[in-house]
């Protein structure tokens, strides 16, 4: 590894320490805390430094970002911080937020949208941390031109882009993922490992939750195309399905609740996307499990690694498992099972596990030859299972799913 452990210990107690203080605006209030304090974020917790230390030694991987708002200042940092990853070029339609984020981390090309970036200097990984309507358009030109691609959540807004983005991947021979990247925090293997092991006997049910009282700086998370499910409820969503499995049929219920909202770039906007959505997963053989996400829900009850509000369920037979804090940033997993029916935290991890990280991970797998545990064909169907949420609200019926990915995703 190539940060010292004294670096480590230390930037990692840092976010600590600041993720406790996370408000109602989740991610993005923690980036505004981070960066107010005069931290770059460039912490490397054990699962990424362990994917890291795979890297043969002076290899290099050539990287654009696309997209400077709010996620690029987690992304940009901590990528700029890896000595594995060249930062080549920085693009976003607004220039000023583009030729900052240069003059920040040293890129030497800018420019203001997709094209002229894919005709400039040659990368190998496109990072692409735009708003959501425009994952699947830029997307397409990046792997059209031949670069492996890693994307916000979704990769598309609909299922048959995203088939066309992983055939086109195909195609061209490069690959493309799509965070949320839960799947390789050590809580998320640690229940994996007891689902799989029998350790709670058969699973019957999970549960999910996460929400919170609406983004304010851009209109797009209201508009056709934004909403709760696709911005948060996605991680419940990708975690429930890594763990439970493939998901078969779908049952869900959405609801506009505010007629309009007051944003930073257009001011007051109408609302159309859902902000409060219900969604009933069946895995198969009888197997269920519940997300809940909304732009409507109580603030002060933000969970952290300090309070133990639980955001993921897993009930079993023979026993129960309790996730602490977001999925994005578990700090324990609270375990019964038969003859030990009170609580106990287990996988207490002293160096945590954030989101930031999923494309500095992926750019160490295409280094070092390792298999990426996230994996497009997951990707998709987490937006299948999301598109028939939609679909089951727009019909009153249940929803087949047809898409499907490699499970378990360990053992």
């Amino acid at each position: 590894m190539r940060e010292t452990v004294t670096a480590i210990v230390k930037s990692q107690k840092f976010l600590m320490d600041e993720s406790s203080r996370v408000g109602r605006l989740g991610r993005r209030g923690f980036l505004k805390g981070t960066l107010a304090a005069g931290s770059a974020l460039t912490a490397v917790p054990a699962w990424l430094a362990a994917a890291e230390s795979q890297v043969p030694a002076g290899r290099k991987l050539r990287v654009g970002h696309i997209g400077c708002g709010s996620v690029s200042h987690a992304y940009l940092p901590s990528m700029a911080e890896a000595e594995f990853i060249e930062l080549v070029s920085v693009c976003d339609i607004i220039p000023e937020r583009a030729q900052s984020a240069a003059q920040e981390h040293k890129i030497p090309h800018v420019f203001p949208n997709i094209d002229a970036m894919l005709g400039g200097p040659k990368f190998d990984l496109l990072v692409n941390t735009t708003s959501m309507p425009s994952h699947y358009p830029v997307n397409k030109k990046a792997l059209e031109a031949g670069c492996n691609v890693w994307s916000e959540k979704p990769m598309a807004l609909e299922v048959k882009d995203a088939h066309e983005l992983l055939d086109l991947a195909k195609k061209k021979g490069v690959q493309i993922w799509a965070a949320p990247t839960c799947v390789v925090s050590p809580q998320f293997r640690y229940m994996s490992d007891m689902i799989q092991g029998g350790k709670i006997g058969r699973v019957t049910a999970g549960h999910g939750t996460y929400g919170h009282g609406g983004p304010t700086w851009s209109a797009w998370f209201y508009e056709k195309g934004g909403g709760s499910l696709y911005d948060l409820g996605v991680y419940n969503v990708t975690t429930l399905t890594g763990l439970l499995g493939p998901v078969k049929e779908v049952v869900g219920m959405t609801a506009v609740m505010n007629k309009t909202r007051k944003v930073e770039d257009k001011g007051e906007v109408t609302v159309t996307a859902d902000e409060n959505t219900m969604l009933v997963m069946h895995h198969g053989n009888g197997v269920f499990s519940h997300v809940q996400t909304g732009f409507v829900y109580f603030e002060p009850e933000a969970p952290s690694r300090e309070r133990k509000v639980y955001t993921i369920d897993i009930t079993g037979t023979d026993g129960s498992l309790h996730v602490q804090g977001w999925d994005w940033s578990p700090a324990a997993v609270d375990v019964a099972t038969r003859g030990h029916a009170i609580l106990q935290p287990q996988c207490r991890e002293k160096w945590p596990y954030e989101w930031v990280g999923g494309a500095r991970y992926v750019a160490s797998c295409l280094l070092s030859g390792q298999k990426s545990l996230i994996t497009a064909e997951h990707g998709l169907h987490v937006l299948e299972v999301m598109n028939a949420c939609h679909e089951s609200q727009a019909t009153g019926r249940r929803i087949a799913v047809e898409s499907a990915f490699k499970w378990p995703i360990f053992g």
